[in-house]
């Protein structure tokens, strides 16, 4: 009987983290922060923004937690308020909120599109989750919605660049100029997500986009650190880039890579190549806020939600220490109460530790496994 009562005891705390992976109260905690009528609010922006960014990860994590009605909510405002009512047939705005007033004008607040210019990574996202939310819940028309706007995308954002490939614009207009010059950053398309779309539509050739995109990767981090942003120009010689800092937007970079399958063929040597990233966390105690790519220097201390977005990456060290050490920094993020002023950090927390914590994983081409499709089904 002893020997009984000791096995319920060890299954209690299985048991008791599957129930709470299965509920997400992390995402719980972000709905109630920032979001409001399928609405993804940055209230760090004094006109109370929202991004296509925001509402592509919003219907990701919807799609993490099996939460459906949230993600009805999220695709209906996007397609109504950044889309002109049809995904299908527009890229989707990058920035909504508070029109300014002319100071003679009237008084009355109104809100809307503020750039209509797109951004290729939250497109990217957006359709990865309606096609992965049309198979995972069997909806025809996510797949179908998520497929034209992958359509778009392939049109309007992917362009053949000399002696690199075939390359995702970070946006439709202002990252091409007639000199041939290019504007890319590496942390705008997830491998994971380019696989997918090799899987699901070979004849679109989106193996060569991936697989340009990891050259990106490779060859833009010479110290083993990723940048914000690099500019590519005739010659078109990779000695002639132009990097910039690694810092805000470069941290996705590390995130996404870590996040990759292990049986994912080019797993092991992004992971050997970013490694300089690994140990200067060890030696800084906390993720660099900005690094010189070039030269490997670093300074300043990243936030929590940097460390929560490095979970999945240093999870593939052998540094289990220092991947404790920034488990601990990255709970700030939702303790004692989220800072809704924070919508960033809190994103990049829900990737990093919602990955940490099992709730969902990709598959070796991309596909998404969330926990609730094999735990949590009732």
């Amino acid at each position: 009987m002893r020997h009984g009562l000791l096995f319920l005891a060890l299954l209690l705390p299985i048991a008791t983290w599957a129930d709470e992976r299965c509920s997400w109260s992390h995402w719980a905690s972000f709905k109630a922060a920032y979001i409001e009528s399928g609405r993804v609010i940055d209230r760090s922006d004094p006109r109370q923004i929202t991004t296509s960014e925001g509402q592509s990860y919003g219907m990701f994590f919807a799609l993490v937690a099996n939460d459906r009605a949230s993600f009805d909510q999220l695709l209906h405002w996007t397609q109504g308020e950044l889309a002109a009512g049809d995904l299908g047939a527009y890229l989707p705005a990058w920035l909504w909120g508070r029109i300014e007033q002319p100071a003679s004008g009237s008084a009355k607040t109104s809100f809307g599109v503020l750039d209509n210019n797109s951004a290729a990574d939250s497109d990217l996202w957006i359709a990865y989750t309606l096609i992965e939310a049309g198979r995972l819940w069997q909806h025809y028309y996510y797949t179908s919605l998520g497929y034209l706007l992958l359509e778009q995308i392939r049109r309007y954002e992917v362009v053949d660049i000399p002696n690199l490939g075939l390359s995702v614009l970070p946006a439709p207009k202002g990252f091409a100029d007639g000199s041939g010059s290019f504007r890319l950053n590496p942390s705008y398309a997830p491998l994971q997500i380019l696989d997918r779309f090799a899987s699901l539509y070979p004849a679109r050739d989106w193996q060569a986009i991936s697989a340009s995109t990891r050259r990106l990767i490779i060859q833009t981090m010479p110290k083993g650190y990723s940048p914000d942003w690099v500019k590519i120009s005739p010659p078109y010689k990779t000695s002639n880039w132009v990097l910039d800092l690694g810092s805000y937007d470069a941290i996705r970079s590390y995130l996404w890579a870590g996040m990759l399958a292990d049986s994912h063929p080019h797993k092991v040597e992004l992971m050997a190549a970013m490694k300089p990233m690994a140990l200067a966390v060890k030696e800084n105690g906390a993720p660099p806020e900005k690094i010189n790519v070039s030269t490997g220097l670093y300074s300043g201390t990243g936030s929590a939600g940097f460390s929560a977005a490095l979970l999945p990456f240093l999870a593939q060290y052998d540094l289990p220490e220092v991947l404790g050490q920034q488990r601990q920094r990255a709970a700030a993020v939702w303790e004692p109460a989220i800072d809704k002023s924070r919508y960033y950090a809190t994103v990049l927390a829900l990737f990093g530790t919602g990955w940490d914590q099992g709730y969902f994983r990709f598959s070796s081409d991309g596909a998404l496994i969330p926990a609730w499709q094999s735990r949590c089904e009732s």
